[in-house]
């Protein structure tokens, strides 16, 4: 049908939305009966978001119970439409939802590859052939079509090592031989079946109830008196294919084994009388929906058998069920099992370690177990000590107190937080060395780059210009052959090409040069850290020395334009009027940068300051933690003092300083810091950042001063460093973790083995995965190990420190920190209200006025006698200061117009009501004359005052 001059945002006015897909016309409507597919098409004058278009047609779909929707855009002429490198991640996600099996193309190591006419796909796994076998870069390419008006050829190809290529083959080949055994197996039955047929014409006497062959009945059940021997599907009692695991399978295995527990199970029948038979599967590393025909005698007994069976094997095809969209094993044997084998993990170490980062269920949708939980586990395990140490919060100390209660000898629980702790100021000038702003000289110079891991990429281009009074005096400008493949999404930002930089000199020939132009010079850069770090790591694989003094402008501008939401080098030139030529090329920015630092230099000299150190003294103690960077920190509470001084941190970091995250300034911290130890935390910890980005050794010992013990965890707990591409290889981590134990020897300070744990088993990664999922982790699939390990585990995790040292760091140290703490309970066995001097006379004034007020003086008695009780039981049970607050509040609120729904409690409700918190009046229907305050409490029946009738 047509639909002519209607937009979605009439036709469809329960849609709510304020993107301008509510604007677009609706050109033509199409319903296909027989796939119940709603063909539409829309006109825009504006471009609409890809997930704008997913949002319309997810509700299109559930509204009007359509199976599918066939969305088609056009655009006018003049409209501006996104490029599809530009939107290409959002596409894949609306492809997703459509056809699952693209999710690969999500991955963010696929190179993509956009001409005129063609998108090359450069995938990073095992893959593309197996799209292309179901035609989903065709798909692709219809979708392209239909939402941007263009056509293009998408070419997926597998950009994968040599060994890969050769598992791969491996496994294509094991199919293969796999699938021609099935065939001769099946050309075998059906010589047996022929066979049969013979004979069973010759046997004209054989009974109508002898037992049916193998052949005949595909399924088979064993007898009620064998009621403990294996469940059959099938022919064969014995399982020959190989056991796999389901977090490894995929459609190409072909027939496989699994084995497990069967958690949830369904069945149906269907209209040719078999039953299907539908069960989740989980053997320990994920979960998989598995399915079985059943013929209709033997399915009853099937399905009970496999319901109530502790585990089972199944044999079957590995395949991808087109129905329910997801890879399924179509089993067709199965066999009862003793269930999975537990390992039951325990800690047999003499002395045993202690737990000093733990996360709990309080730890906001990030972490899995309950302070519970935790605690039964440490101590079955005999380990004496462990600390709860929650992102930014204290909610699960009541849960560990009311497990333990007050004097528990068998366990000691550290209360601590890990928070997120912001330094004052993140220093503008680095290495200062009482430089002056006038007759000083600056380079200010730029790089480009292959990355942003200066361990792993290289340098492309170096853009300097040397300046002395706000003029430029020099520049210098090279290319450099990075030795390396430039990757597509730098090529694009930088428009730098393999081929500019294939004849230029490499940087072993460049740094020299560099560092002769820099001479004694101050350097200046925006982000003046990332471009450094190249400098220094190169300097120092060449032994050159490299100590320049450098100022930062990004934390510069963050002091001088507090105003500013984003301070891109652009954004920052633009706002002060500065026009900019071409972005992310060495001497474009560079020049951008030298014009915004010279009206940098110009405020900085009308404030008064004349040395660069004074840059930074400028703003001490008047922190914008709103600009800072946060990081994490443990903070644990030695005795009651700390844990009261832990208590007004958090309550600070909530109240005063809260932004995306409770955080705690560096000076707030010193100011409260008695009774608490502080230790390094995470690799997002402050000083793990400072080694990992690079930090001269001066700085990283500077910033390991400030904290009472230092961290190091498992190098599994960082491996996505590695993937990421920021560190090479896990040996690199290891470094890391030696460079942080060797700064504890140096400074004397005691280096400690965590877990940092967010689940029990390391099984339980499965439920942190989805957790993570469903906020959009895009590695929530690789999950860190992050769970509670033993000692003997630890002390594996650390062998390559060496045996004393991995006992140092994981017992020695750890038992360490935990004697300096107390025994201590974070909740008080008294009431501890608060206190208001006089509340008791004020109560009592209160509600005795009120009451004098409507009923006169002398009191009824059954007025006198109900506040008499009740204000008794208030004043001697420490209540009147919460009666007071609840009235200031309440009067206050009434006072500026707000009308409150308070009430008092049953044995308390008189007085709540003469003291203005409630209008309830509890005394029994009564009559009251406002003017001669003379009342009537006889009881005429009724069991509302409402109810009585008017009386004059």
């Amino acid at each position: 049908m047509s639909v002519k001059t209607k937009v979605v945002g009439e036709v469809f006015s329960d849609y709510k939305t304020e993107s301008n897909i509510e604007k677009a016309e609706i050109e033509a409507l199409n319903l296909i009966k027989k796939t119940n597919t709603l063909g539409i098409i829309l006109k825009s004058e504006e471009y609409i978001e890809i997930k704008e278009i997913w949002y319309l047609e997810r509700f299109l779909k559930e509204r009007f119970q359509f199976s599918n929707i066939d969305m088609t855009i056009r655009y006018s002429e003049n409209t501006k439409i996104k490029e599809v490198e530009n939107e290409w991640e959002n596409l894949i996600c609306y492809m997703a939802h459509k056809y699952p099996l693209t999710k690969p193309l999500l991955l963010r190591n696929c190179q993509l590859e956009v001409t005129e006419k063609e998108i090359n796909v450069n995938m990073h796994i095992i893959g593309a052939e197996f799209l292309k076998a179901r035609k989903l870069d065709k798909e692709l390419e219809n979708v392209i079509k239909k939402l941007f008006g263009k056509e293009y050829k998408v070419n997926l190809y597998e950009n994968i090592s040599k060994e890969e290529k050769l598992q791969n083959e491996e496994r294509v080949k094991r199919a293969e031989k796999l699938a021609v055994e099935k065939a001769m197996e099946t050309i075998g039955n059906i010589e047996e079946k022929m066979e049969e047929s013979k004979t069973k014409k010759k046997e004209k006497t054989a009974s109508e109830n002898n037992v049916k062959t193998n052949q005949e009945q595909p399924v088979q059940i064993q007898s009620d008196e064998e009621e403990n021997t294996p469940l059959i599907l099938g022919r064969n009692l014995n399982i020959k294919e190989n056991l796999v695991k389901i977090i490894d399978l995929t459609v190409d295995d072909g027939r496989v084994a699994l084995e497990g527990e069967v958690l949830n199970i369904d069945s149906r029948e269907l209209k040719s009388g078999k039953t299907l038979l539908s069960f989740d599967l989980y053997d320990g590393t994920s979960t998989l929906t598995c399915k079985a025909f059943l013929q209709p005698e033997n399915a009853k007994k099937v399905i009970g058998r496999v319901k109530d069976a502790k585990g089972i094997k199944i044999a079957g095809n590995a395949q991808f069920d087109q129905y329910a969209g997801e890879l399924t094993v179509m089993a067709n044997t199965i066999i009862e099992t003793e269930g999975i084998k537990k390992k039951v993990r325990q800690d047999l170490a003499e002395v045993k370690r202690v737990e000093l980062h733990m996360h709990t269920q309080m730890s906001q949708m990030d972490a899995m177990t309950s302070a519970k939980d935790l605690i039964k586990r440490a101590m079955k395990w005999g380990m004496k000590s462990i600390a709860i140490t929650d992102h930014g919060v204290v909610q699960s100390f009541p849960d560990a107190h009311k497990m333990l209660g007050f004097d528990n000898k068998d366990m000691k629980v550290i209360y601590g937080v890990e928070g997120y702790l912001v330094p004052d100021k993140d220093p503008i000038v680095t290495r200062g060395k009482g430089q002056t702003l006038e007759d000083t000289t600056y380079c200010v110079f730029d790089l480009e780059t292959t990355g942003i891991s200066f361990r792993t990429e290289k340098i492309t281009e170096i853009g300097i210009m040397k300046v002395k009074n706000g003029e430029v005096i020099d520049t210098f400008e090279t290319f450099v052959n990075p030795e390396k493949p430039i990757p597509m999404r730098v090529q694009e930002i930088t428009n730098i090409t393999d081929e500019m930089v294939k004849d230029a000199p490499t940087i072993e020939e460049l740094m020299p040069k560099v560092l002769e132009f820099f001479g004694d010079s101050v350097l200046v850069a925006h982000n003046a850290d990332f471009d450094t770090s190249f400098i220094k790591y190169n300097c120092d694989k060449m032994g050159l020395k490299f100590d320049n003094t450098y100022i930062d402008t990004l934390r510069l501008a963050k002091d001088l334009f507090p105003d500013y939401k984003k301070y891109k080098l652009g954004i920052i030139a633009e706002n002060l009027g500065i026009k900019v030529e071409v972005a992310h090329r060495a001497l474009d920015d560079v020049d951008t940068t030298v014009k915004v630092f010279n009206v940098m230099l110009k405020m900085l000299k009308d404030k008064g300051i004349k040395t660069l150190e004074e840059m930074d003294e400028e703003e001490a103690g008047n922190a914008n933690y709103k600009k800072l960077k946060s990081y994490h920190t443990i903070i644990l509470a030695k005795d009651y003092v700390g844990l009261r001084n832990l208590y007004r941190l958090v309550s600070l970091s909530h109240v005063s300083y809260f932004y995306k995250k409770p955080l705690i300034l560096k000076s707030l911290f010193k100011k409260y810091s008695e009774g608490l130890i502080m230790g390094s935390a995470c690799d997002q910890g402050e000083l793990y950042q400072a080694i990992l980005n690079g930090k001269s050794d001066e700085d990283i010992e500077q910033i390991a001063r400030d904290y009472d013990y230092l961290e190091i965890q498992p190098i599994g707990n960082d491996e996505y460093l590695v993937r990421n591409g920021t560190l090479q290889s896990d040996e690199d981590l290891k470094n890391i973790v030696r460079k942080i134990v060797e700064l504890g020897e140096k400074l004397d300070k005691p280096v400690c083995a965590t877990c940092d744990v967010h689940f029990m088993d390391p099984q339980d990664e499965i439920y942190r995965r989805i957790l993570q999922a469903g906020q959009g982790y895009d590695d929530a699939d690789m999950q860190a190990p992050l769970y509670l390990r033993t000692t003997e585990e630890m002390l594996e995790e650390f062998e390559f420190l060496g045996k004393e040292k991995a006992y140092e760091v994981v017992v020695t140290n750890t038992n360490k920190i935990s004697d300096m703490c107390e025994r201590i309970s974070p909740i008080s066995p008294e009431k501890c209200p608060p206190h208001i001097p006089g509340c008791e006379e004020t109560i009592k004034q209160i509600a005795y006025d009120k009451a004098h007020e409507l009923y006169g003086d002398p009191l009824p008695e059954i007025v006198q006698a109900r506040l008499d009780k009740e204000l008794d039981s208030i004043i001697k049970n420490g209540f009147s200061v919460m009666y007071i607050i609840a009235q200031k509040l309440v009067w206050k609120s009434n006072e500026d117009g707000y009308i409150v729904g308070s009430r008092g409690s049953v044995g308390s409700s008189f007085v709540a009501n003469m003291t203005g918190i409630t209008e309830v009046n509890s005394l029994p229907p009564h009559y009251r004359c406002p003017k001669c305050k003379y009342s009537d409490f006889t009881d005429y029946g009724v069991k509302n005052g409402f109810d009585l009738p008017d009386k004059t």
